[in-house]
């Protein structure tokens, strides 16, 4: 790599890091968990959700606890699952961070890939989760009892980990390579079937955003179009010079070349609540490998339906790359 190449990727990283930071302090959560929490209960004027809901955590650890923290993942998972209501429980490593969020270079994709996991090997930082708890209702997670779980969990290990994040979150819209999913039945359906088994070695990406409350109608209108063209598109297309009938869904991503398969499951999730105004958003989706998601962000189709909602957004968009540790579904 040329000096000058050197130069622009270490800043870029610096920046990138320095990003997450901020928007992190801000609450109190430290460099790299990118989300401050939101309520988890229903505020003044504010009425319970309806249908399928999500809590939602980031929360860091060093290293040599990791072994500890996942034992008791699994232990409390296994509990979960004989409540009433329960979908699916996955607990996911964040390892680096997409540049094509914020249509960087091209030259600059995937740069990120493991920034934040090698930190960590190196001493530099924790190692960064995110714990995404699904259950039918409202009512069945309040019952279940895991907020008050995982609460006394992050107590056990320490000042660190006790500076998490937390809300709850219904979702707006998902898909996969079959369909969209819209409804209150077809999203049940969706949340219970959680394709990012560990073995699969699937990519997850995990964008944060947040709007002004008022906008939440429009936003999610638009955004659910995004979603479906997430969904749908891929490279090479149909009329592409290099189109091959034998890959329907488009052909692995590279960083020499524009090609991506099309998304494995998109989904669009909200706040609950929004006491300060505003509603937070995760764009949660898996992909096959970093390189199919950061090329899918080149492609102008969607980069057309980003520029719609973009007027909307009052923060973000920050994007890590995840490995899902633990999936468990109902």
């Amino acid at each position: 790599m040329k000096r000058r190449d050197f130069m622009k990727n270490a800043a870029l990283v610096a920046g990138a890091m320095g990003l997450a930071a901020s928007s992190a302090n801000a609450s109190g959560m430290g460099a790299a968990c990118v989300l401050g929490s939101t309520p988890t209960a229903p505020g003044k004027g504010e009425k319970a959700p309806k249908g399928p809901v999500t809590y939602y955590t980031e929360f860091k650890i060093w290293i040599p606890e990791r072994e500890k923290m996942v034992h008791h993942m699994e232990k409390l998972v296994q509990k979960l699952k004989k409540e009433r209501g329960f979908l699916s429980f996955s607990l996911k490593n964040m390892v680096g961070d997409s540049t094509m969020v914020h249509n960087y270079p091209t030259n600059l994709k995937g740069i990120l890939e493991t920034a934040y996991l090698d930190a960590a090997k190196e001493d530099s930082l924790p190692l960064f989760y995110s714990l995404f708890v699904r259950f039918a209702s409202y009512e069945d997670l309040k019952r279940s009892g895991v907020m008050e779980d995982f609460r006394a969990l992050m107590k056990s290990f320490g000042g660190l980990s006790e500076n998490f994040s937390e809300g709850v979150y219904v979702t707006v819209s998902a898909g996969d390579r079959e369909k969209i999913y819209l409804s209150r039945k077809e999203i049940e359906h969706f949340l219970r079937h959680q394709a990012d088994v560990p073995i699969s070695d699937l990519v997850t990406v995990n964008n944060h955003v947040a709007i002004l409350a008022k906008d939440r109608e429009v936003f999610n209108k638009k955004s659910t179009a995004l979603l479906k063209v997430a969904q749908d598109t891929f490279r090479p297309a149909k009329g592409d010079f290099d189109y091959n009938p034998k890959f329907p869904k488009g052909m692995p991503g590279s960083y020499q070349n524009l090609h991506y398969r099309a998304a494995v499951t998109t989904e669009i999730l909200q706040s609950a609540f929004a006491p300060d105004g505003k509603y937070r958003y995760l764009f949660h989706g898996t992909w096959e490998t970093v390189y199919d998601h950061e090329n899918s962000h080149i492609d102008p189709r969607f980069r057309h339906h980003v520029m719609a909602i973009l007027p909307y957004i009052v923060e973000g968009p920050i994007e890590p790359f995840y490995k899902t540790t633990v999936l468990v579904n109902g």
